[in-house]
């Protein structure tokens, strides 16, 4: 009875931390991380980025939505690097999504941590437009989250081998060994 209700208990709390995970990563996958409204020209957009802050060499989405769906918009991204970062521009064609919001996307990643600015220039009925956002690239960390927990519990297993081992070593203390028992019985 208790094994199947330890089973059912275990098999449970798997479910949970499941639903839990993969409810996390659909949310975190439908919504940017960083959503600014500028006017590039006579465009009013929202820019998406997917992640807040990028870090150095990892590709990230820029999504440009402008406020009129309409509007039939081509153009770029250009990755320019700030006041004292050291780096080249960047520049990278934007895509259309084929969404009803006539949204474009480009796929980047910056080479430099420092800070950046994405300047997004557009083309579309209403002549030429550009606007630029400042971000700040940041640099990975120098392990996973998960490999750094995994290190700092592993003292854990030992604590717990060396407690079981001195509880066994109590025990065979406390109970009378054979030997010795046949010699308290030949005194008597």
């Amino acid at each position: 009875m208790y094994k199947v209700l330890r089973t059912l208990t275990r098999l449970s709390l798997i479910w949970i931390s499941l639903l839990i995970l993969m409810a996390g990563s659909a949310s975190a996958a439908s919504k940017p991380a960083r959503t600014d409204t500028v006017a590039a020209g006579a465009y009013i957009i929202n820019v998406n980025l997917s992640k807040d802050p990028p870090y150095v060499d990892e590709a990230f989405d820029v999504t440009i939505v402008p406020h009129n769906s309409s509007l039939k918009l081509s153009g770029k991204v250009i990755m320019q690097p700030g006041p004292g970062t050291d780096g080249i521009e960047i520049p990278t064609t934007l895509q259309a999504v084929g969404d009803k919001e006539g949204s474009l996307r480009a796929s980047v990643h910056i080479p430099v941590q420092g800070v950046w600015n994405i300047v997004v220039q557009l083309e579309g009925p209403q002549g030429p437009g550009q606007a630029s956002i400042p971000v700040t690239v940041g640099a990975p960390g120098a392990m996973q989250p998960w490999l750094a927990w995994l290190i700092g519990a592993s003292p854990l297993v030992f604590i717990a081998v060396w407690i079981a081992t001195q509880h066994r070593y109590r025990r065979s203390l406390l109970t009378p060994q054979p030997i010795e028992a046949a010699k308290m019985q030949e005194r008597v």
